[in-house]
């Protein structure tokens, strides 16, 4: 509704500007005022599509701007990206990047997983960059701090699967059981998270995340586009493929 109210004051203003051009050069009695809105009243009642062009205008100047400025970041990431001290999953040297913002308690996640795993497989070219975002409250942010602290024992891939498989909610405990499936050391993984490492790289995370306008989980970059929630495997393999060709 404030945004509407905004929209119809930016039409009123450009009406007043087109109907009134005699009254810009010096103030206006109460008298004078009163003619000027009874002449904006009339000529918009006989004009309401000045309006309507008027919103239209600052629509398509609002999404210019907001497409603009969401490229840069797409290319800030990208760039970000190649040199990344992020997880990678798949081939580090890739000619498409894909970037994965995910966490490990959200159902929509774990339904892409295999459809990831199978791309990876499938395509041979393909480089994830994972984005540890974890928005479901403290035992996602638990979760997401195990991941990247078993990065530091070379287990990502491993436990990223063991947690991605867990059909439930991950609990502390169920963690846990998930760093030793994957082989992990759970004394040093829980010192790991406490790591400068760890803080940085969630706290990278979730700037991406709001200079992107990313606010729930999954969400893909690939090339040059956003992809909010979940795709199938088949949508994901048209946007690498349209990636492909843009290069």
């Amino acid at each position: 509704m404030n945004r509407m109210k905004s929209m119809i004051a930016l039409g009123l203003s450009s009406a007043l500007i087109a109907a009134a051009p005699a009254f810009a050069a010096e103030a206006l009695t109460p008298a004078q005022k009163a003619e000027v809105q009874q002449l904006i009243g009339s000529y918009l009642k006989e004009n309401p599509e000045v309006v309507i062009e008027a919103i239209q205008a600052w629509r398509q100047k609002q999404d210019a701007a907001e497409a603009a400025i969401l490229k840069e970041a797409i290319d800030e990431l990208m760039a970000e990206a190649k040199d990344t001290k992020s997880p990678v999953w798949g081939n580090p040297e890739g000619d498409v990047t894909v970037v994965e913002f995910f966490d490990y308690n959200c159902p929509y996640c774990k339904q892409v997983f295999p459809s990831v795993k199978k791309l990876i497989a499938d395509d041979g070219n393909i480089k994830v960059v994972m984005k540890e975002l974890p928005v479901l409250g403290p035992n996602s942010e638990y979760a997401a701090r195990a991941a990247l602290a078993a990065q530091k024992q070379g287990k990502y891939d491993a436990f990223h699967a063991q947690m991605m498989s867990k059909g439930s909610r991950l609990s502390q405990d169920g963690v846990h059981a998930a760093a030793e499936k994957a082989g992990l050391d759970l004394e040093k993984l829980k010192k790991d998270m406490e790591s400068p490492e760890v803080e940085q790289e969630l706290a990278r995370n979730s700037v991406w995340a709001q200079r992107l306008g990313v606010n729930g989980t999954p969400a893909f970059v690939i090339g040059e586009e956003l992809i909010p929630g979940a795709i199938d495997g088949q949508r994901m393999q048209q946007f690498v493929d349209r990636a492909r060709k843009q290069k």
